[in-house]
This record gives C-alpha cells, structure tokens and sequence, in this order.
C-alpha cells in the first residue's frame, strides 16, 4: 500500500470512529422498494467527466462498494484534454456499476447559448470589401457552442489573425459582440447558412454520441446547474429524468424526477458536513440525498473535494448501512414507492 492510500485509509478509519463507528468494507444493498426503514438513500453525482474522478473517485467509491453517476461532457471526453476522462476512462466507470449521463456537448450556461434549434441560424452577415471570405454580423451570446455552414463543422480560432488564414473558422470578439468567420462557402450575405449550436441541440446529439458509443443514456444531468421550466421541458423530449441543483433532498410526495435536487458538495466542507446532511435528511426523513461533486483529490475543476474526505463520507455511510444508488436507481425507487 502506498503512503497516499495509507493515509487515506487511516483517515477514513479515524474519522468513522470519530463519528461512532469502524470501518470496514461495504457493498451497498440494493433497496426493495423503500430500502431500510427510515435510512433513506445516498447518490453521488460527479459532473463534468474530470479525470480525477476516474483517478480517485473512483477507486475511493469501489473500496465501500459503492458505486455512482457521472456527468459527461461528450466534447471533452472525445477530445484530447488530458484534463477529462477519455472513452476508455468512462467504460471503466460503467464496467464498475456506475451510470453515465449526459451533462450535454460542451461545458456553458444555457443562459449563454440559444435554447431552441430555431434560434440557431444567424443572419446580418456583413462582408468584408478585403476579403470575401470573411463575414461578421453582430452575436446575442457570449458563448458559440459550435458553428457551422451547410452542415460542415467550423473550428473556432483564437484571434482574427489567424481566422483571416485559415478557411472554415470563426472567432467571437467578445469586447464588441462581433462574429467573425473565415468562409468555406462565399456569395449573398442572406444565403450563407451558418448556424451555431442550442442548448437543445447540445441534449439530443449528446446522448445520441453516447448511444452510439454503447452507453445506456436517459439522465440529463443539467450544465452549471441552470434549471427552469422550460429547460425541463425541453429535456422531456429526450430523457426520462433531470439533475439540477437546489441545496436539499429529494421526499416522495412532492418528487420530481425531472428536477432532482442535489446538495452541491463545495471544497471546503469537511466530511462531518456532509454526513450532518445525510443524517438530516436520509436518516431523519427517509429522503433521498443526492451530493453533486466536480473534481476530485486534483486542483482543478469547480470545488475540488479532498479524496481522504470523500473516503472518510463513504465509510461512515458504510458503517450506517444506508443504501448508496445510481441516479437512475434512485429514481426509479422514488416512483414506485411514493
């Protein structure tokens, strides 16, 4: 064992005692129904795809028997940002009973983006009198999730130097809301057929990549944790359920699987933080407490969680008892026994 695990270990073992009990390993059961009486259920949600939580994550969640659901960003996993979880990191995630879900194409706000594919095609091109093949029209967003023109995909480029040499890009100036783009395709302003991406867009070909990849998809996990009534009607075309983000559990009577509630796990929480939520809620009311988490063990991401204390959360969740399911899992309990 190395001295990271060890102390890792260590950790987690002090920090169950602490809490009243001792560590020793765990395979989660699955619930019947209601699962044990009055313990509710515990998900964890890992959002993004970072490679840490294959890394750490993990191996932490496999240790307590314990599996969980991850968000994917499908651009970044195919990609090759080191700093997410590629194809081969992903299957071994579901090899290992964990769920996949989409947390759509690219990481942006919807807020950012349009919402509708009808609200993808741009217009007010102007033409530039040096170069016929740069075009700009003014841009209502302040983020391009893609863009494209017949169909062909564009690569977005850093400046506009280097979009004037290179054919089929596009750069946002952001300080004037102007876009520009390097045309594959000239000619009349007003038949130029460039459109860029939706949020709407981003739901359908996310989980049709991962379809066709052989993942079982029907969780939408929502970007940034932006959720209203319209976004969660749109996500009913093509999921069976929705994880937002609400700060508190989710009970039986008012549950809403296209509006999960997640409790957002932030860096500085210690893990007696988390298990003062559980024993809230999980234990007090026999709801179902859904952590969202980001990176784990590794600075980068949004609120980098400590592996000692997630490993610390998982074996006192052990030493309870409490059953730890997928989002999908959880849902499905939620509905057949409320």
């Amino acid at each position: 064992m190395n001295r990271r695990h060890f102390l890792g270990v260590l950790g987690a073992s002090a920090a169950v005692c602490a809490m009243g009990g001792t560590a020793r390993a765990f395979r989660a059961p699955m619930p019947n129904g209601k699962g044990p009486k009055g313990k509710g259920m515990v998900t964890f949600t890992f959002d993004d795809g970072i490679a840490s939580t294959n890394r750490y994550a993990l191996p932490v969640l496999k240790r307590w028997g314990m599996a969980a659901t991850a968000g994917i960003v499908v651009g970044k996993m195919l990609s090759d940002d080191n700093d997410y979880m590629d194809l081969a990191s992903v299957r071994e995630l579901e090899s290992n009973g964990w769920e996949i879900a989409s947390h759509g194409m690219s990481r942006v706000n919807p807020l950012n983006i349009p919402r509708l594919y009808e609200q993808e095609p741009l217009s007010g091109w102007r033409p530039d009198k040096d170069n016929p093949a740069h075009f700009q029209a003014r841009y209502d967003y302040e983020y391009v999730p893609g863009l494209s023109q017949d169909g062909t995909a564009y690569k977005a480029v850093e400046s506009l130097n280097r979009l004037l040499d290179t054919p089929g890009t596009y750069w946002l100036d952001r300080t004037i809301a102007e876009l520009h783009v390097h045309v594959l395709r000239g000619g009349d302003p007003e038949s130029l057929n460039i459109r860029t991406g939706s949020l709407q867009r981003g739901m359908e070909e996310s989980k049709r990549s991962l379809t066709e990849l052989g993942f079982t998809v029907d969780t939408f996990v929502a970007p940034k944790n932006y959720w209203t009534q319209d976004e969660e009607n749109l996500c009913k075309r093509y999921y069976a359920r929705a994880c937002a983000q609400n700060d508190s559990d989710n009970r039986r009577a008012t549950f809403n699987p296209y509006s999960i509630k997640r409790f957002t796990v932030r860096k500085g929480d210690t893990p007696q933080t988390l298990v003062n939520t559980i024993k809230d809620h999980s234990l007090a009311a026999g709801s179902w407490v859904v952590f969202c988490l980001h990176g784990v063990g590794e600075d980068l991401g949004w609120g980098t969680y400590p592996v000692e204390s997630l490993d610390s959360v998982c074996a006192w969740i052990a030493e309870q008892k409490i059953p730890v399911v997928t989002v999908r899992e959880g849902c499905r309990l939620m509905l057949e026994t409320r």
